[in-house]
């Protein structure tokens, strides 16, 4: 996707030689006064360099990766190393999991490093524990405090349950001849979300039109929801019914190399 390009800087240097100026006459014996001597001439200096950018910061695994670099690196994501005690600092009660790698025909499938996600720091439950990659899970971790702000601002309830259509499925995008994130189990599909007054919100029935500004408080809720996830840099990927119709009833959350965001009308493609 992208790429970062390098500019190199040109110096011009100019000067003149230096001439000979006729000896001076000696001043008349009676005239004293000392001769001062003439100022020195500026000294032409370059510019400073300019000092190189600095690197931004290493973000905290279990966020949006915002490296342009490894854009194009195709593969489970690396494993990471104290994945249990920042699972456990976040509040996450899980379990081991397994995605084992694999080679296919369409490249590798499975992941290093799989956990069980049971139950997050909201207590929020789900229709069925996502097996899923240890940077999801603390990606959904954090996405639960973004769900229970928007669900108690715009529809005065906190959510309680997630209804999620799969996590691992070792196959290329629909749409592109790319390796799908759900080949790593690090992608997640959820459609609706129960609240606390047992109402349900779906992605199917309240999204509202992709075309038009949201008309009821559901809408708002859902479209404020995968706003936050990809400005705030929750997860990578973020897709809705803003992207096509084959994500017209769910939101498409992973956590890729790359980014894309469609999250409204002039969504980042």
């Amino acid at each position: 996707m992208s790429a970062r390009s390098a500019l190199a800087a040109l110096f011009v240097s100019a000067g003149c030689a230096p001439t000979e100026a006729a000896p001076a006459k000696p001043p008349p014996i009676a005239a004293r006064s000392p001769v001062e001597a003439p100022a020195p001439a500026p000294v032409a200096t370059a510019p400073p360099a300019e000092a190189p950018a600095a690197a931004p910061p290493p973000r905290d695994p279990g966020q949006a990766n915002l490296d342009p670099d490894d854009d194009q690196v195709v593969g489970p994501p690396e494993a990471i190393a104290d994945c249990e005690v920042r699972l456990t600092a976040a509040g996450v009660r899980f379990r081991a999991g397994a995605l084992p790698v694999k080679a296919t025909a369409g490249g590798t499938c499975g992941a290093p490093q799989a956990v069980i996600y049971e139950a997050g720091p909201s207590g929020i439950a789900w229709n069925a524990a996502p097996v899923v990659t240890c940077s999801l899970a603390l990606g959904l971790a954090r996405f639960e405090g973004v769900l229970q702000a928007e669900a108690e601002k715009h529809l005065g309830a906190r959510v309680v349950r997630i209804r999620q259509g799969g996590t691992y499925s070792c196959r290329r995008m629909a749409r592109f001849r790319l390796a799908s994130e759900h080949s790593y189990g690090n992608a997640i599909d959820l459609h609706a979300f129960e609240l606390s007054d047992h109402r349900w919100i779906s992605v199917k029935s309240h999204f509202g039109d992709p075309s038009g500004e949201p008309e009821t408080p559901e809408s708002r809720f859902l479209r404020s929801v995968a706003r936050r996830a990809f400005a705030e840099d929750v997860f990578s990927v973020v897709l809705t019914p803003f992207w096509d119709k084959l994500h017209a009833d769910h939101f498409h959350l992973d956590q890729a190399r790359y980014r894309v965001g469609a999250v409204g009308p002039a969504s980042s493609r």
